[in-house]
């Protein structure tokens, strides 16, 4: 299996929510992963392996509370704990082919390093990766 990451996807919106405690929690909203179109990277995924990623993703990892995503892409396929930055709450397949998404920056050392650079005005992106193949064609 080949490591597959994705470059950024920069149209995302950070939403600050309050929580009932007055406590203030930062969210990144928005698309996430395409599918049916050359993304960034050159490479088109078609909306039924995405539409089966999606739902997977949905129910063996977010659903557990482990959706966990790391301040810049690791070199290997495995989640390096001591790096996590956000935890992904939902991601949904629209007609459009996109894959919207919600991320809580979490208050972690990294989560806390996204925050003061997205309050400094810095523009994050959020990007995908996985284990799969690679075909070349049409």
């Amino acid at each position: 299996m080949l490591l597959i990451t994705e470059e950024p996807i920069r149209d995302v919106k950070f939403v600050t929510e309050a929580r009932e405690d007055g406590k203030k929690v930062l969210y990144i909203e928005g698309p996430f992963m395409v599918a049916e179109q050359l993304n960034a990277n050159g490479r088109i995924y078609k909306r039924d392996i995405m539409e089966r990623e999606v739902e997977r993703y949905m129910s063996e990892v977010i659903k557990n509370g482990q959706g966990y995503g790391e301040l810049e892409h690791p070199e290997g396929p495995k989640i390096n704990l001591e790096r996590v930055s956000h935890l992904i709450e939902k991601l949904e397949l629209g007609k459009d082919n996109v894959v919207y998404g919600k991320a809580k920056i979490l208050e972690t050392p990294m989560g806390n390093i996204a925050r003061a650079l997205i309050d400094g005005g810095s523009k994050l992106g959020v990007s995908s990766r996985g284990l799969g193949s690679l075909r070349t064609g049409q």
